[in-house]
């Protein structure tokens, strides 16, 4: 009812909000629907929403900060997620973390949420303007992935237990990763996976990681 829907706090509002707009991305992209089809779907005039988001370009960059590397939309292979899994069954097999795995299901989830992918890159672009509002997320996300990916207690080969070594790896893996989900989506005789296929074969060759993946 009305009355509950004013009972949420701003944050269950903005979730809220965030939520519709990822159904209306996946269904019309990121520029297919009007700002007024989105407030109607959360039950809110559109000064209304416009006081949680000014514009498109900070809804936009809402939704790729609440969604793109975390569990929100329930995405239990993002990166995040990946890592948190595999502590899991590190904890409760003692079985050790394979990168290769875990960097080939974040591209298996990212796979299926093509529209948001394509917003992802388009913002990352866009966010090279200091005023643009996803500025300040992009600019940080790079270094704050390294730390989580660096820090993980993955098995490795030997020649990669060196950590300058597997640092310069897990950067290569992800501008593979961009490349790949940039080729993918202007070049559609390969899918995201094919492509990715590709690039395991040569980030991670045999017989060197045979046994680790």
């Amino acid at each position: 009812s009305i009355n509950q829907r004013k009972r949420l706090s701003p944050a269950q509002r903005r979730k809220q909000i965030t939520q519709e707009a990822v159904t209306l991305i996946t269904q019309y992209g990121s520029y297919g629907f009007p700002m007024q089809a989105l407030a109607d779907a959360v039950g809110m005039t559109l000064p209304g929403l416009n006081h949680y988001v000014k514009n498109r370009e900070e809804l936009l960059s809402l939704v790729i900060e609440t969604f793109y590397d975390s569990e929100e939309g329930n995405a239990h292979t993002t990166l995040g997620a990946a890592i948190s899994h595999c502590d899991q069954i590190d904890s409760a097999t003692k079985e050790r973390r394979h990168l290769p795995g875990a960097l080939h299901e974040t591209v298996r989830f990212n796979a299926k949420r093509p529209e948001l992918v394509a917003l992802f890159m388009r913002l990352a672009i866009e966010a090279s303007d200091p005023e643009h509002p996803a500025h300040e997320f992009y600019q940080n996300r790079h270094s704050s992935i390294l730390i989580d990916m660096t820090s993980v207690d993955w098995e490795l080969p030997e020649e990669y237990r060196d950590p300058e070594r597997l640092h310069d790896l897990i950067v290569t893996a992800f501008f593979a990763m961009d490349g790949v989900q940039i080729q993918s989506l202007t070049n559609p005789n390969e899918s995201m996976m094919q492509l990715w296929e590709r690039a395991e074969h040569i980030l991670f060759p045999s017989p060197t990681w045979d046994g680790y993946r």
